[in-house]
């Protein structure tokens, strides 16, 4: 029997990822893998660095066609989510040599993709909680980089990328509202709007507002954090199956690798929301935790790296680059679960909450320098015990005792925001 609304109507059915969209995440599946091979190498703080910039863009990409998606529900057209995912596959193709040949492949499929994602909203329909989806301006720098050599190009894209997070970052619900209503005057009058020095002020276009649902953005969201798990998984197995003999050191490393990204997983999706943990539903404005959900799968793709060269390197030291990425990445992830959580706390709270969060990243860094002195199964063991030390603190946690309660009560106090 379906449920009742206190007025007798029924009451929503909640909604689900339809097989179209879990289609078109299955190019979230290659672009991880590909995406992934930057960071074999060294990395470098170069090679890093372009990681970062690439990443961003393509998750970007994938966001501007989920909120889509979200937002047009059963009018979704499956053409444009058909278009996007080839557009998608180009970039993953090119990312293993976008420092050379393919460069300008990623390049164009990535601003056409942008400027798909933003015609695939009719005229007057203003997508609130996704200002990307009117403001294209980051994609201008990487369309004047199809012009320049490198190193300039990567400057470009790197200003394209903090275009677009400022733009996150301070577009309000008001001030989108406003800036859409400006252009759509003066497409409409072929000046600036109207004010005192254009004459009687005339009444602005009607805008209509798109919202997310947030409970289905939610699953995508969720979704697409097991597929970057995935990808953890599938580096774990390629090394394994390249050894010929399988022996104590190699379970050690492989067990506790399916064990960290076990972890990671009953953290994030359990004990949080949108696939980040500690993040309670409606405490970020939607456009903030899908910022903070890019930044944090960014550190889990790497740490996917990281284990696969753990297991790959199991007789010997773990080449240093990859200790590093490989704790540099849990500390950015449970960076992350700070992040959600620490700004909404009071000042008694935040005491409280630095209490179980420093301690993990104090140990994610500190341990990041030791790879000489610790066989890679020991550094994966102490990281799967601090994500567990977090789960522990968690209300859902059995026996989580009087800290429990507390974060039950700090979850409770946390205001909602619109």
């Amino acid at each position: 029997m379906e449920a009742k609304e206190s007025t007798g109507r029924a009451a929503p059915a909640e909604r689900h990822a339809g097989w179209n969209e879990l289609f078109f995440d299955l190019v979230v599946v290659a672009g991880a893998g590909q995406l992934a091979r930057l960071l074999h190498d060294g990395p470098q703080p170069a090679d890093l660095a372009l990681y970062a910039v690439v990443y961003l863009a393509f998750w970007t990409t994938w966001a501007g066609f989920a909120v889509y998606g979200d937002i047009a529900a059963s009018e979704t057209r499956v053409r444009t989510l058909l278009i996007a995912m080839f557009g998608m596959a180009v970039m993953a193709a090119s990312v293993h040599t976008v420092q050379s040949s393919h460069a300008t492949a990623f390049v164009i499929a990535y601003v056409a993709l942008r400027w798909q994602a933003g015609q695939v909203w009719r005229r007057g329909s203003i997508v609130v909680d996704w200002p990307l989806a009117q403001f294209g301006a980051g994609a201008v720098p990487w369309l004047v980089s199809l012009f320049v050599d490198t190193p300039l190009r990567y400057w470009l894209w790197a200003l394209g990328i903090a275009l677009d997070i400022v733009t996150l970052l301070v577009s309000t619900r008001e001030r989108t509202l406003r800036r859409a209503g400006e252009r759509a005057a003066r497409r409409r009058d072929g000046r600036p709007p109207p004010g005192p020095a254009h004459g009687p002020v005339a009444e602005p276009p009607r805008l209509g507002e798109s919202r997310i649902d947030a409970a289905h953005m939610g699953e995508r969201l969720g979704l697409y954090v097991i597929i970057v798990l995935g990808e953890g998984v599938i580096q774990i197995i390629d090394a394994a199956s390249e050894r010929g003999g399988w022996d104590g050191p190699l379970a050690a490393t492989g067990l506790g690798a399916f064990g960290l990204l076990a972890a990671i997983c009953t953290l994030s999706l359990l004990y949080g929301t949108n696939g980040i943990p500690h993040l309670r539903k409606g405490a970020l404005a939607p456009r903030l935790a899908m910022l903070l959900h890019a930044v944090m799968t960014g550190f889990l793709v790497a740490l996917a790296t990281a284990l696969g060269s753990a297991v790959a390197h199991v007789d010997d030291v773990l080449p240093k680059g990859q200790h590093w990425l490989l704790c540099g990445a849990m500390a950015g992830y449970f960076a992350a679960g700070l992040v959600a959580a620490l700004p909404l706390a009071d000042r008694s709270d935040r005491i409280w909450l630095l209490g179980w969060a420093l301690p993990c990243l104090a140990v994610s860094v500190a341990l990041a320098p030791l790879g000489a002195a610790l066989p890679a199964w020991a550094t994966i063991w102490i990281l799967v015990a601090l994500v567990c030390w977090q789960i522990a603190y968690d209300p859902g946690a059995p026996g989580a005792g009087p800290s429990g309660r507390r974060w039950r009560r700090f979850r409770r106090s946390v205001p909602r925001v619109a």
